[in-house]
């Protein structure tokens, strides 16, 4: 049974991945995560130790079964990371309801399943990572913002609902990592969005995930990590 454990969901590949990682490697947090595809990077973070999870949690009762088998081996977390994300374009079939599932479903259900464990903890953590649009919206993503937008209100909402024992937090990013497929011009473009122009990597992420957790006065709050594209009219 894990004691004061970080949960991280989708942390197959990517950021989660990463943060995953640092946690194995520069903290003495054990980590339990979920993912839905055998990846290399999945086979890596339980052969240094990490629990892992298999879960398509678009299907029925997969949320429910996620929790139990979690409660099944932890004594109590010290986080919840909401780090599972999908986008999906508009015109896709359930494109909708398959990004409000998981991203806010999932999180709603995983708070109020597992707030036990996380109340056993001295202290604790909820985390969820939205998008840095959410505040200017976008023609073409509007179910994508919507679900984030719901996300980033329900760190408010528990926030409120779980003080002062669990702080809550959302961190809003914009661009972080390029995908391979990025051609040269969609990158400048991008970067030029923002008043840093670099593509930052997942690093940023890690630390303000650290500042968040050592930082006991911070709840209810949405951290935008927009290289300062927030301020450009």
């Amino acid at each position: 049974m894990l004691n004061n454990a970080v949960l991280i969901t989708g942390a197959g590949q990517r950021i989660g991945y990463y943060l995953a990682e640092h946690f194995l490697n520069h903290t003495d947090y054990p980590v339990i995560f979920s993912y839905r595809t055998e990846r290399p990077g999945v086979q890596t973070l339980k052969k240094s130790g990490a629990l892992g999870i298999q879960a398509d949690f678009n299907q029925p009762g997969a949320v429910d079964d996620f929790i139990r088998q979690v409660k099944s081996q932890v004594n109590s977390l010290r986080a919840i990371i909401h780090n599972a994300s999908v986008w999906l374009d508009d015109a896709a079939a359930q494109s909708f309801e398959q990004q409000m599932q998981l991203h806010v479903n999932l999180p709603y259900q995983l708070n109020k399943g597992l707030v036990e464990l996380l109340y056993a903890s001295e202290s604790a953590d909820i985390i969820s990572i939205s998008d840095a649009k959410v505040a200017r919206g976008s023609a073409h993503q509007v179910a994508y913002l919507a679900s984030k937008a719901a996300l980033q209100s329900m760190a408010r909402s528990f926030a409120l609902a779980y003080a002062p024992k669990i702080k809550v937090n959302d961190i809003a990013p914009a661009l972080i990592m390029f995908n391979e497929g990025d051609d040269l011009n969609y990158r400048q473009q991008r970067l030029s969005e923002n008043l840093m122009q670099i593509e930052p990597g997942p690093d940023v992420i890690w630390q303000t995930v650290k500042y968040i957790m050592t930082n006991n006065y911070l709840t209810g709050q949405v951290i935008n990590l927009d290289g300062g594209r927030s301020v450009i009219n």
